[in-house]
């Protein structure tokens, strides 16, 4: 009595199982259909995306462009100038020791 009721139990638990398994194949086959566009189909999605993205976007003002290009300016005169002058005394200290 007791074997019987345990090989029902057993057959139930694979039955279960095989579902589970077939509704995860299926889960799968699905998703790869979904995953399968054109690529026109995802050219004009990716565009769509971008568009929306770029209005997004808060552009600078003429002023602040201006300004950040003032300070970058500024900014890389600045290390030159030092990289220059750093150069220069290293050069001579190199000449004095050689």
């Amino acid at each position: 009595m007791l074997n019987r009721e345990l090989r029902r139990v057993q057959e139930r638990s694979k039955q279960t199982a095989q579902k589970q398994r077939q509704a995860q194949r299926k889960k799968a086959a699905d998703k790869k259909k979904a995953e399968k566009k054109s690529f026109w189909q995802r050219t004009v999605q990716f565009l769509r995306d971008v568009r929306i993205e770029m209005k997004k976007v808060i552009w600078p003002s003429r002023q602040e462009v201006i300004n950040y290009t003032v300070v970058v300016i500024v900014t890389v005169t600045v290390v030159a100038t030092f990289i220059l002058a750093l150069d220069m005394v290293l050069s001579r200290l190199l000449r004095l020791i050689i």
